[in-house]
């Protein structure tokens, strides 16, 4: 399967966060009216090979419109307080991350590196039709 190549993304987190990624695909900004979602993962307590830790932080694919596309950034954001300047963000497997859309009930799940940011990303859709 092809990457899918929205036109416009937005960027959900459980909090904001504390360095705002670039948008994949040579995409301007993030768009909060945006159907296709990328998540930055908040990494208080994750396991970055963990399925079950990244699955937690997703959205079930039921609970989204039909053929949403959701992508999964492989950096966590990074730690709040000092502990930011003290490393790079938490790096989350891809097998996590896909293992965790499967989980959830994503279809046509799939991973790659985007040309434009550089950045590790996982996707997959809230169903077919």
């Amino acid at each position: 399967m092809t990457v899918p190549r929205p036109t416009s993304i937005r960027l959900v987190a459980r909090s904001a966060p504390a360095r705002t990624p670039s948008p994949p695909f040579g995409i301007a900004g993030w768009s909060a009216d945006a159907q296709a979602m990328a998540v930055l993962l908040d990494p208080e307590g994750l396991e970055a090979n963990n399925p079950a830790a990244v699955a937690a932080q997703l959205p079930p694919a039921a609970d989204l419109p039909p053929s949403t596309i959701v992508f999964v950034l492989g950096a966590a954001d990074r730690p709040r307080g000092f502990r930011r300047w003290l490393g790079r963000p938490l790096q989350v497997s891809r097998a996590a991350r896909c293992t965790a859309l499967v989980a959830l009930g994503y279809v046509c799940v799939g991973a790659t590196t985007d040309d434009a940011t550089g950045a590790d990303l996982s996707w997959g859709l809230s169903s077919l039709y």
